[in-house]
């Protein structure tokens, strides 16, 4: 009987085994367990909405938290409001050129707002989602307001 029973051996095949499943352990370890932290700075950055009805600058006020309209992500904390007139550029064509004229019914709204970002190589994310770039189109809303615009200026 005793003829019958096998011994466990340890073979090449199950050293190589255990050890494949000892460094797939470690490296699992080491990657769930990184510093998660990232260093964040402030950054303050002007938006434009343009074309927005006369008066809309009297419901932005400092402090307001704006988000972006469509998915919702935080922008930052507005610094201060400025309007300067909006102006378009319409053709004469008696002359036939254009000219830079002022829509007395609209006016441009220039927010300035602050943010805690994290710096990639191309960018700045406010709280990791909303990407803040010159020239972006954007979408912003606030506590009883709305408007569209771009970022044009970033202060670093």
């Amino acid at each position: 009987m005793d003829e019958n029973k096998k011994k466990f051996r340890i073979n090449f095949f199950d050293i190589i085994i255990i050890v494949i499943v000892t460094c797939v352990g470690i490296g699992l370890y080491v990657f769930t367990h990184r510093d998660t932290t990232l260093d964040t700075k402030q950054l303050t950055y002007k938006i434009e909405l343009d074309g927005v009805v006369k008066g809309l600058a009297n419901y932005v006020h400092e402090g307001d938290e704006l988000y972006e309209n469509t998915k919702n992500y935080s922008m930052g904390k507005v610094v201060s409001v400025e309007t300067v007139p909006y102006s378009t550029i319409t053709p004469d064509y008696e002359n036939n050129v254009f000219k830079d004229s002022v829509d007395p019914t609209c006016e441009s709204v220039i927010i300035t707002l602050n943010a805690n970002v994290t710096e990639t190589d191309s960018a700045y994310s406010v709280d990791g989602q909303f990407i803040v770039r010159a020239g972006t189109e954007i979408f912003v809303k606030g506590p009883g307001y709305a408007g569209e615009g771009y970022v044009i200026e970033i202060e670093r």
